[in-house]
């Protein structure tokens, strides 16, 4: 198999680059996606699509031709596996990695209504408001629960 062609000379300082979480070390520093999806062993399949991950941006799919200069630490995805949340006890599944608190809230149907405040549920530690404008990293199994945003004195309403 071909190897991906490098930017310089065989004594290039070693990269790693990361595909579907798994880490990979190369000396090349340009490759294209078809010749991405064989560093791994065994090969990822040609029927899969080759995403770049881009920290706190839309991830990019990527054309399979398409040159790629490769930095350190550069990660890669292959077809989005589906990653399970909660809100509310009801379960939702997501192919996005990053999503705002307000994209959180439009997944049940209706959406999460403005009167009520969307929560992170976090283990052991104080749980988190999240804002609508908020980025989420999300991962798997990840709770949230809704709550009103504000409770009246003497309003039993506000506690169910």
């Amino acid at each position: 198999m071909a190897e991906p062609t490098p930017l310089s000379s065989p004594s290039a300082r070693r990269i790693t680059v990361f595909i579907d979480g798994h880490e990979y070390d190369t000396a090349h520093h340009r490759a294209t996606p078809a010749q991405l999806r064989r560093l791994p062993n065994p090969d990822v399949p040609s029927d899969k699509a080759i995403w770049l991950d881009i920290p706190d941006a839309p991830d990019r799919r990527l054309a399979e031709e398409e040159p790629i200069d490769l930095r350190d630490g550069m990660r890669f995805f292959t077809d989005p596996q589906p990653i399970t949340i909660f809100i509310d006890r009801h379960r939702y599944e997501v192919t996005r990695k990053r999503m705002t608190g307000q994209e959180i809230r439009d997944l049940p149907t209706p959406p999460v209504p403005d009167d009520r405040d969307l929560w992170l549920d976090v283990v052991d530690q104080h749980d988190r408001k999240i804002a609508a404008d908020e980025l989420i990293r999300l991962h798997d199994g990840m709770r949230f629960f809704t709550a009103p945003g504000s409770i009246n004195p003497g309003d039993d309403e506000g506690l169910r």
